[in-house]
Formats: C-alpha cells, structure tokens, sequence
C-alpha cells in the first residue's frame, strides 16, 4: 500500500515529499488494485477510488480504517466500466468528515471455490472542510468530446453560498496535469487516459479553499480531424505559381502530405505544397489532396476544391509597358506660349466647344452642370450647364476637373470657373506649360470665370490635358480659325476607389497635384476618381448625404453600380484606416468585407484586374490598438492575392511605414518624414506627400502583370 501522490502531498503540506510505502495485512496475490481519481480529496465533498479487477469477479465492497484500528465498512457506490471498477465514497460522515490520513482497500467477497480478495491498502490525507464551509449542490462537471483534440470546458456546479472566485484544475488518471483554466485541449498523452477537473473555492473571507473534483468520464479516444477543405492559392495561368494552404484545422496537424492532381488524377512529382501549373494543364482542373497526421488523432486525407485552368491563357503586359508618364521639363516660351487671368482673350469673334459637346472631351468622371451638388443639398435651382462640368462622383464631394483632347489649332483657351484657394496644369503633348502650377483668379473668395490661353507657334494638332479646378467651362477658340477640338483616346483607364486619402491633398492650390490627378501625371492613364470621404470597407463615412449623393461601404450596391458603369480598365482599391473605428468593426468582419467586395467585383466586372493598396501609413495612427488594427486588416488585403482571380497584386503602404512620425507640414515635431508630407489638417497628404506616396504606388505597379490590352 502507499500514500497520496508526491503532487497531492506538495499541495496540501506545502513542500516536496517523498512516497512512503504502507505496510499492512499480507495478501496472497491480490488481484484487485485500488486508486484514486480525486486529486484533492476534501471532507464534505467525495473520494472516488478506481482500479482493474479479474474478470470473474469486481470488488462488491470497500473498507476503511485508521492507522491502530481495525477495517470497517465503508459506504460507498460501487460501479464498473469493463474491467475497471469506481467506487465513490462520501466523505460527510465520520470519521471522514474531520478530515486525515486513512487507508482504505477494494474487497472481492468469496465466491464458491474462490477465497475472498482484497487489494493492497491504499493510504489517503483527506483535507479538513473549508472555512467558511461551502455547499455544492452539484459537482463540477466537464463538457465537450473526450478526444485527442477536443476542447473541453469546465462547470463548476452550484455553490452555496457564492465563492469570491472559482478556479479550475485539469487532472489525468488522478494527477494533475499543471494544466488551468476552465477550459482543456485534449492532448495525445491524454489518449486512454481519464480526465477530471477540480473546481477551487476561494472564500470570501478566511484562507481556507474549498476543492471539488468532477466524476470520472470515460478513457480518451483517438481524436479526428476538423478539417475544412485546403485551398488552392494563386493564379490559374501556366507558368503561375500555385500554394495549398488551409485553415481552421483541429488540432493541428504535425504531419503533412500532398498529392496534387490533373482532373482527378495523380500528377507524377507532385508531392509538394506549390506547384507550377504545367503546360498539360491548360482546360483541365487542379486539385490537392492533402494527408495530415497527429499523435492521438485519426490520419484523414482531405481534397481541394478544383481550379480551372484557362485552355488559352489571355497575353499578359505589365503596367510599366503601358505608362507614359508627363515629361517635368516645361515646354519653351518658343514653342509654346501661355498666359492666364481673369479676362477672357482678346479675338475679334469667339466659338466655344462646351464642355457637354458630344464627342469633344474625355473627362476623367463623370461631368454634371456646375452647382449640382449645391442644388441638391439646398433644394435650389441652381444648376447651370453654361457655367461649366462639376464632377460631384457618387458621394457630396466634387472631384478635380481632369480633362483630355485633341486640338488643331494655332491658338484656344481653356475656360474654367476658379477661386483663389485653386490652381490648374496644362499639358500639350505630354508636356506641362509651365514648371509650376497655374494660380486661379478670383475678386472675390467666390468663383470667377478663369481662362489659360495657350498659343503654339503654327496650326497643328495636339493632345491636351487640363487638370485641377472643380468646374471645367469648355474651350474658347477664334472664330475665324476653325478649330477643331475632339476627345483624346486614353490608353488605359485606373478607377480608384478610396476613401479621402486618395482624393484631396491638405493645402491650398494643389489641386492640380491631388491624388488622382498626380497618379494620371505619372503613369500616364486616364484615372477615374471613385473615392468617397470617410468610407471603407466597413466604414460607410459620417460624411453629408445629399439626396442621391450619399457616401456609403466600399461594397455597397451603389458602389458596385458606379464600378460596374465606369469606363475603366483596371481597378485600385485603397484600404482605409476608418474601418478601424466603424461600429462593425473586427478582424474577422474586415476581412469578410473585403472578400465580399471581392467576390461581388468578380461578378459585376468578371475580366476587371484588381490591385489592392494596404492601410494609410499615418503614424499618428501607428500606435497602440490602431497599429494592431491597421496591420490586422493590412494582413487581410495581402492575403486575397491568389485567393481571388481578379486581384492582380497588393501594395502594403503600412508595414515599412512609408509615412513616419506625428508632425505635420504646420507643426513638424522632427520625428519623421510625416513633417513634410502631411498637410495642414494632420491627416491629408501635403502635395509633396501626394507625390511621394503616389510615387512609391507607381514604382510597385510597374511590374505587376495585367490582360493585354485589345
């Protein structure tokens, strides 16, 4: 016989003991054992005592003593799973209800020719009641599978009256495992194994703890796999590299195996977690079987979703072939001359081509009667087409006038409404007119009719591009010259769907070098401004809402009808640091969002490449539970590539920080280059910081892949 465990004995006495055997009545050899599966046996509570018995016989009956005395019976409940038996004791009845060291043994009684049996006594410390003493009415319990793998929870039954606070214990075949907390992941050496929790009774006052140990459940089984299907990750293209990844697989596998397969069958050499998609495989579908194995848990062999692969993949370019971006140098005073003011040129006898006169221009959004949006917003009549275009988009924000054609001519204005808080560029082939933006006029701080006259030394035919003010009037040319204006073909179309990030910058005259207006200056293309102040992809902004100009989700249905009816050839999505603070906001809801907008792109647009753009790297956001989000939601937007066909590539703006500091053009603190990039509200990019952050998304553009295109 022998004494409580060596863990048992450091808990209740406070230091390390050494076992220490009991000797007591010999028996002949016993075939009964005896055991406890209660940790921390307590007066008031219950011992339960286990054991293997033979097969002809289990132990009908359990006896106590103290040390000196002689065995009595003891009342007990005597149960048997197979050839294991339980036996619980109560412990609220002399003389176990003081607490102390007993001993106690399993007897088998007689039977015909056989003698009786006992086991070896079992030496027991039964800790005296708590202080103040609890009642439980209900012993704690364990829920959950009892499987290598499963999670298992702790209750802790009813206690009267309320502890200060319960603790829990997880324990294997009678020994704690040092595992705590009301819940348990069932490990491999668990396997076969039986497993209780001791609930912890701290008292409100006094220091005397209360234990309570569950009953014993049955052995752990083996465990099997959740195991959600893998996925194949990247492009269906030949030559495109492709991943298997899954996910939310329990428990983990320590083990993995993979056979990648062409239509079902084994593709000889396979056997790794990517593959390059072969030539063999244009028309065919590809899937991956994945083998996982852990200790303790049933091997499972689970197979991918299969990916179609193009029987003719579409040529492919890269961005950088396609741009042209505008020269920096301006053109000479000898090769083009121009002047700008509030007074309209000086011809005999002037035309004008309005800028609604159809097939003249190519604007850059879609062009309205100025003051459309003031009408809406005040329910006034005060739309004039004459005026002008203003460019309102889909939300109460108007968008930079960015307007292209082609001119024959040897001299033309182009006419716009400004004030003084805007300026204005002009390119003639490519090349801007001056070295630096054009200061609008104005009398007063309102609107003022504005014209920038531009003459060329003969009459010829030039592409022109104005950009920068709100309201763009059309182009004034001399009657007598004939002038020819027609809308310049772009080459290639962006649509930039941002927050406000990507649509102001936070100075005065800079509109000309607002976002858009710059990326199109530096690549060349037409940009196709979609963005909305405040939004995201969760966060609908608390912007105002005009009738039908409302600012909403990236992937509300509004939205996704401007995408579906833009005119554009590639899509730019920049993330947005609002959704960090939207009411829905989680990493798990984000990211939901952005494969839904995903998804829904695909759908409305299916042959639209996508570019993602990560977080806005301000480091007035990169601190604290901001940074933690930003990067969370940063992680969410790198990871649709390959997971979604349409997005073409991701540019992570936040994890170098391209923006650093807290400062501001206005309040530089010397602690990054966000003193000289950041505008006037702290927040906005200054015009040098547009140019620098547009700069950096051109420079990663540049070798992405996109569809050729027609």
């Amino acid at each position: 016989m022998r004494f409580i465990s060596r863990a048992l004995l450091a808990v209740v006495l406070g230091c390390a003991t050494s076992l220490v055997a009991l000797t007591g009545t010999a028996v002949a050899a016993p075939s009964v054992t005896i055991a406890s599966l209660t940790v921390l046996p307590q007066a008031g509570g219950e011992l339960v005592l286990w054991g293997q018995a033979p097969t002809d016989g289990l132990p009908a009956a359990i006896q106590g003593r103290i040390s000196g005395q002689e065995w009595h019976p003891v009342t007990a409940t005597v149960t048997a799973d197979g050839s294991t038996w339980f036996a619980t004791v109560p412990l609220t009845t002399a003389p176990y209800d003081r607490g102390g060291y007993f001993y106690l043994r399993a007897v088998r009684p007689a039977t015909g020719d056989q003698a009786a049996v006992t086991s070896d006594p079992f030496g027991v410390f039964i800790l005296g009641p708590g202080n103040p003493p609890f009642t439980t009415v209900t012993l704690p319990t364990t829920t959950g599978t009892h499987a290598v793998g499963s999670l298992l929870r702790a209750s802790a039954g009813i206690w009267t009256p309320t502890p200060a606070n319960l603790g829990f214990r997880w324990n294997r075949d009678g020994v704690w495992t040092g595992a705590a907390g009301s819940t348990y992941v069932v490990k491999a050496e668990d396997l076969g194994h039986r497993l209780t929790v001791t609930a912890i009774g701290f008292p409100k006052t006094a220091t005397t703890l209360t234990y309570r140990d569950s009953r014993p459940t049955g052995r752990v089984v083996p465990g099997t796999f959740t195991a959600p299907p893998p996925e194949i990750v990247g492009r269906a293209a030949v030559g495109a590299d492709l991943r298997v990844e899954f996910a939310g697989w329990s428990p983990a596998p320590t083990s993995t195996a993979y056979q990648w397969r062409r239509n079902g069958q084994p593709i000889a050499g396979a056997t790794g977690g990517t593959y390059v998609v072969a030539g063999e495989d244009a028309g065919r579908s590809l899937t991956v079987a994945v083998h996982a194995e852990a200790p303790g848990v049933a091997a499972t062999d689970v197979v991918s979703a299969a990916l179609a692969v193009p029987a003719v993949t579409p040529p492919e370019t890269t961005f950088a072939e396609l741009m042209a971006p505008a020269a920096t140098t301006p053109w000479p005073t000898t090769q083009v001359k121009h002047t700008a003011g509030l007074v309209a040129p000086a011809w005999t006898s002037t035309v004008r081509t309005r800028w609604d006169a159809p097939g003249a221009f190519t604007h850059a959004q879609v062009p309205k009667p100025a003051f459309t949006l003031s009408s809406v917003a005040y329910g006034q009549d005060w739309a004039r087409a004459a005026l002008g275009a203003e460019y309102p988009g889909t939300n109460a924000s108007l968008k930079n006038a960015d307007v292209s054609f082609t001119v024959t001519a040897r001299r033309f204005a182009i006419a716009y409404q400004g004030t003084r808080t805007m300026d204005a560029m002009v390119w003639v082939d490519g090349r801007p007119v001056a070295a630096q933006p054009i200061p609008s006029q104005s009398p007063t701080t309102g609107y003022a009719p504005n014209w920038i006259t531009i003459e060329l030394p003969e009459r010829k035919t030039v592409t022109v591009r104005f950009a920068g003010p709100i309201i763009f009037t059309g182009v004034d040319a001399p009657a007598a010259d004939n002038v020819i204006v027609r809308a310049a073909a772009p080459r290639l179309t962006v649509g930039v769907l941002s927050d406000s990030f990507f649509d102001v910058c936070s100075e005065a005259l800079c509109h000309s070098r607002a976002a858009a207006p710059t990326l199109s200056t530096r690549t060349g293309f037409r940009v196709w401004n979609l963005a909305e102040a405040g939004t995201g992809y969760l966060s609908p902004s608390s912007g105002p809402t005009y009738g039908e100009y409302r600012p909403g989700v990236f992937g509300s249905t509004r939205r996704l009808e401007a995408i579906a009816a833009a005119p554009i050839d590639v899509l730019l999505v920049n993330g947005s640091i609002n959704d960090a603070s939207a009411p829905t906001y989680s990493a798990t809801a984000h990211a939901d969002a952005v494969n839904r907008f995903l998804t829904d792109v695909a759908r409305i647009r299916p042959d639209l490449p996508v570019v993602l753009v990560g977080i806005e790297p301000l480091g007035i956001w990169q601190t604290a539970s901001w940074d933690t989000k930003a990067r969370a939601m940063t992680a969410n937007l790198a990871a649709t590539v390959g997971r979604h066909q349409n997005v073409v590539g991701f540019i992570d703006p936040y994890t170098d920080r391209w923006f650093t500091g807290t400062g501001s053009i206005v309040s530089p603190k010397g602690d990054g280059n966000q003193d000289r990039y950041i505008g006037t509200d702290g927040v906005h990019p200054s015009a040098a910081g547009v140019a620098y952050y547009v700069d950096r998304i051109v420079a990663e553009l540049g070798p992405m892949s996109v569809p050729r295109p027609d």
